[in-house]
């Protein structure tokens, strides 16, 4: 009988179902959709957040079946692996948290539009992975018996802290147009990191299942495991988001540049290991399947396949950069009467296994206080994405506004293989 084997390696796939509880990234109403329903009102009060899943190979419903400990069962995966090709990713980000913006003049006597500040959880997980790999987790090792398994060039990061923020926003009237210029500061509490990258790692199989044979070129770095709660402090860092956009009143046209999460953090807890090792396991011998006890006991976590991860382990600080994002956008009015707003763009993530990510929507106001829509978009961690999104002001300042960038994983959830849901609630004063 051919033996199933797991790799240390594998630990990327349950490292990634341990992070996915759902909460969101931050993007709540950046256009201040309903302001004009209360020019006199200054302050703005409100909680955000946003839960995202995207993915070039992994569908929507293997992934919830996954996450939510569901059966798996072989067509579900033989869904998945029969995507895989040489470029295999998924990213997902789970963000949430409060903010407070203040319309005023001046602020330690420098001229501003307003300031706002912010209290926010951050979370974020991306991966490249072989083929292989996938396989060997959901099929075993059957499949390669008297093959080599490739599992190289492997990229698995996962980053969790904690964000307080403070910015600024000016804007600067010109003739029938206006340049605005917003910028912001941050500190940042790590939480907890992993990071996993492989060179040339393989697994060869006998084809009778009597031996494996192992190649491993792998380094990992991860922050402290002893504490990976909300009060651990196991990093710090810094991080400064910034934006400016240019407006045209005679063609209610609009150009902004967004640059987000450009910042690091020091994990000053932290374990590092750089493996560059190969070894043959041929099993364990049991003369006696009834009495099993002696050559069970023989087993210790000291044994020649576990010295080669502890011998290079080190207790050592190590700097990550956080996914910046960077997002280029046009919008623009297609009817007089400022009802139907077009939106489309661009962005990229620096050093998060993402390709451009381009958009484009169309939304409609049906009154002051009601607006729907639906965009279009390909790219970032998934494919094609089908969205919609919806914003009210139900009076006094209180408003509401929820987007799904997927709507097409409710739908098809056999063949999505992304799924978004951003929410914020807002109350102005």
């Amino acid at each position: 009988m051919k033996r199933k084997f797991s790799l240390p390696l594998l630990l990327i796939f349950i490292s990634f179902k341990a992070i996915c509880q759902p909460i969101g990234y931050f993007s709540f109403d950046s256009k201040n959709t309903f302001e004009s329903n209360y020019p006199s009102r200054n302050n703005s009060l409100g909680l955000s957040g946003d839960v995202l899943f995207g993915s070039n190979c992994i569908t929507t419903k293997f992934a919830n079946n996954y996450i939510g400990n569901l059966f798996l069962d072989t067509t579900l995966k033989n869904n998945v692996s029969s995507r895989l090709g040489s470029d295999n990713h998924f990213g997902y980000d789970l963000d949430g948290g409060l903010f407070y913006t203040h319309k005023l003049d001046t602020f330690l006597h420098i001229p501003i539009s307003s300031y706002y500040l912010a209290i926010r959880d951050r979370n974020h997980s991306d991966a490249n992975f072989p083929k292989d790999l996938f396989n060997l987790t959901f099929f075993g090792n059957e499949m390669y018996a008297g093959k080599t398994a490739n599992l190289s060039n492997l990229s698995f990061n996962s980053i969790h802290y904690q964000q307080i923020q403070f910015g600024l926003i000016k804007e600067y009237p010109a003739y029938h147009a206006s340049y605005t210029v917003g910028v912001s500061i941050s500190g940042l509490k790590g939480q907890s990191s992993l990071n996993i990258t492989t060179g040339s790692d393989s697994l060869f199989t006998q084809i009778a299942g009597e031996y494996l044979n192992l190649t491993a070129n792998m380094n990992m770095r991860q922050s402290d495991t002893s504490g990976s709660n909300y009060s651990s402090f196991n990093g710090w860092g810094l991080s400064t988001d910034f934006f400016v956009s240019f407006h045209d009143s005679l063609s209610n046209f609009t150009v902004r540049l967004d640059v987000q999460d450009l910042g690091f953090i020091n994990w000053f807890k932290a374990i590092q290991n750089n493996i560059d090792t190969s070894f043959q396991f041929s099993g364990l011998e049991v003369p006696n399947i009834l009495q099993p006890g002696d050559s069970l006991s023989n087993l210790s976590l000291d044994s020649n396949y576990t010295k080669a991860y502890h011998a290079h382990q080190v207790k050592k600080s190590y700097t990550t950069f956080l996914p910046a994002l960077i997002n280029l956008s046009l919008s623009m009015f297609l009817d007089p009467d400022k009802k139907i707003p077009l939106e489309a763009g661009v962005n990229f993530r620096f050093s998060s296994n993402y390709t451009p990510y381009i958009y484009a929507g169309v939304s409609k106001f049906f009154n002051k206080t009601t607006i729907a829509g639906a965009t279009i978009s390909y790219g970032g961690y998934g494919r094609f994405g089908f969205g919609l999104n919806f914003g009210k002001d139900f009076g006094h300042g209180v408003i509401l506004m929820v987007r799904t960038n997927n709507f097409e994983s409710l739908l098809l959830p056999n063949s999505a293989t992304g799924e978004t849901l951003l929410f914020g609630f807002k109350k102005t004063f």
